[in-house]
């Protein structure tokens, strides 16, 4: 149980690093996370002297829990350390995959764009939206590139600044 539960841990690297969750996605992740915490607290509870090793395997369940259930319920956010570092290993193959664009010569999608996924470019000069994620019900998560100040007003789509001209996008259905 302990290396069924440590891969599911890493694996929830990849979803808490994301640009966003989309809600059948959330449903599983989060009912498989509190599923395997339970079964572990089980475990731990139920030898004859409980192990402090256990005991704190199963509390990385909890803490896993709430931060996908965070991350569901706020899109995404810049103090994210995960998706901080994430953004940060990616941001040359964004820039060039940005330039690209620009110049007329996008990538086919679905692509990889550093370490995000990216299902849909849209080019809108002088920026460049990159959507990797579902958000919520029906919305979309990714990136967006815009140089000089953001859109400001009523808009379907919520920029929160990363760093330079990168900002994290939500894109309201």
């Amino acid at each position: 149980m302990s290396v069924l539960s440590a891969a599911w841990l890493l694996f929830l690297l990849e979803p808490s690093s994301s640009t966003g969750l989309a809600f059948p996605f959330f449903t599983l992740t989060f009912g498989v996370t509190v599923l395997l915490g339970a079964v572990s607290l089980a475990l731990a509870l139920t030898e004859r002297r409980v192990s402090r090793a256990r005991l704190l395997v199963w509390s990385l369940h909890p803490l896993a829990a709430a931060a996908l259930l965070i991350l569901f319920l706020s899109s995404q956010s810049p103090a994210n350390l995960l998706f901080g570092l994430r953004f940060v290993l990616s941001r040359p193959a964004l820039d060039a995959a940005t330039r690209a664009a620009l110049s007329g010569r996008s990538p086919a999608t679905p692509t990889w764009v550093g370490l995000f996924r990216v299902r849909r470019i849209d080019i809108l000069p002088p920026g460049v939206r990159y959507l990797s994620d579902g958000c919520g019900v029906v919305d979309e998560c990714g990136l967006a590139y815009a140089t000089g100040a953001p859109p400001q007003g009523r808009s379907k789509t919520r920029l929160q600044h990363l760093d330079g001209p990168w900002y994290h996008l939500y894109a309201v259905f």
